[in-house]
């Protein structure tokens, strides 16, 4: 049996009344969430499409078509140098949330780009792999459905303004793994593109960290006549890019937290108000005041809970929908399970419940059990 001063007990009786609360809680975890979730897949949309990078380290060449054999051999001096991989490029652009964004086309020898699948974890799945000296190549399925590609398409062309080669580059075959990545023969690239620029692309030795590599070659290489491309400079880039995003996304997130905190606290009192009666009798008979509003506040945070509880499914089922239905068609990426996401939302409930405490608590102070009674009866 239920005590008179337990949060349940409302609930438990007026579930009707209690519904407009749980809702709006739960319709603003909604909101704040699926703003997150969609802002945040640019981070996501970041590590997926330069996820190689983490498995290998980038060094394109400053003012000059190759990079300066000084450079070269101050590289070869690293000592977690394990091997050091010639890669002449095309440049695909990849769509997403957010616009387009350029992803490489790599051109390497035939053993080389058994080493690059190897230490990024992408196997070649349907196809076969790209005949050297030839305008074929292999890319993984996502990138191929989301430039709306097929096996025998042309990925490449002379005409197209966005993914540009002299000669159609033919999509022969289709990867699937951890990252996304596609690779060309680089003797093709060579003999086709004889004035465009040509890099490297490095690997730790094995036992040698790939981020201790990256750091080694920050060190020792001569920045103005070569760059390095390295994951966490890369993380660093974007964080920077999007940190005025983040500022309006912040400014969002705490407008919608005080809004409902405000209109939640309105439910509050206006719930109260209607029980005014009850809590007077309470009080009359001998309940501490204290007690009252420990009860008032048990319940707005078991309504937060519920609310929180069902707007964290609410969401997860609408950003899963959105994936399936309009993103992952287009090779578009979305995280609904996004974590941080919910982060967000947690200060929803712990403000409303501050409305909840500090309104209610000024009602409480002011409460005169003795004329309520009297008015009703």
């Amino acid at each position: 049996m239920f005590s008179v001063l337990n949060p349940f007990l409302f609930l438990r009786r007026n579930p009707s009344k209690a519904a407009p609360v749980v809702m709006v809680i739960m319709i603003a975890v909604t909101l704040v969430a699926s703003v997150v979730t969609i802002v945040r897949s640019i981070n996501l949309t970041i590590s997926t499409l330069y996820g190689y990078n983490q498995y290998v380290t980038g060094i394109t060449p400053r003012n000059n078509l190759t990079v300066d054999p000084d450079v070269v051999a101050q590289i070869k001096k690293v000592p977690g140098l394990g091997e050091m991989m010639g890669a002449h490029s095309y440049t695909l652009q990849i769509r997403t949330i957010f616009g387009r964004m350029m992803f490489p086309l790599f051109g390497m020898d035939e053993a080389h780009r058994a080493i690059m699948l190897e230490r990024c974890g992408v196997r070649l799945v349907t196809g076969r792999a790209p005949r050297e000296g030839q305008p074929e190549a292999i890319i993984s399925s996502d990138v191929a459905r989301n430039m709306g590609f097929k096996l025998g398409d042309f990925v490449c062309t002379p005409e197209s303004e966005d993914n540009y080669a002299p000669v159609p580059v033919k999509i022969v075959g289709l990867l699937e793994g951890k990252v996304w990545i596609a690779l060309t023969s680089k003797s093709f690239v060579d003999e086709n593109s004889p004035i465009t620029g040509s890099g490297y692309l490095l690997v730790a030795k094995q036992g040698y960290s790939q981020e201790k590599l990256d750091s080694d070659i920050e060190k020792v290489i001569d920045k103005s006549r070569a760059r390095a491309w390295t994951y966490e400079g890369l993380l660093k880039a974007t964080q920077s890019a999007l940190v005025n995003l983040y500022l309006i996304l912040n400014i969002v997130v705490g407008t919608i937290v005080v809004s409902i905190a405000f209109v939640c606290g309105l439910l509050s009192n206006i719930y109260f108000t209607q029980r005014l009666p009850e809590v007077a009798t309470l009080s009359a008979i001998g309940y501490p005041r204290k007690d009252l509003l420990r009860r008032a506040v048990g319940e707005t945070i078991l309504f937060c809970a519920i609310g929180w509880s069902l707007g964290v499914i609410l969401t997860v089922c609408f950003m899963k929908a959105i994936q399936i239905v309009f993103l992952t068609p287009k090779g578009l990426l979305l995280n609904p399970f996004d974590p941080q996401a919910l982060v967000f939302t947690i200060p929803l409930p712990f403000m409303v419940s501050g409305v909840a405490w500090l309104t209610l608590g000024v009602r409480l102070s002011r409460l005169d059990p003795v004329s309520i009674i009297e008015r009703r009866a």
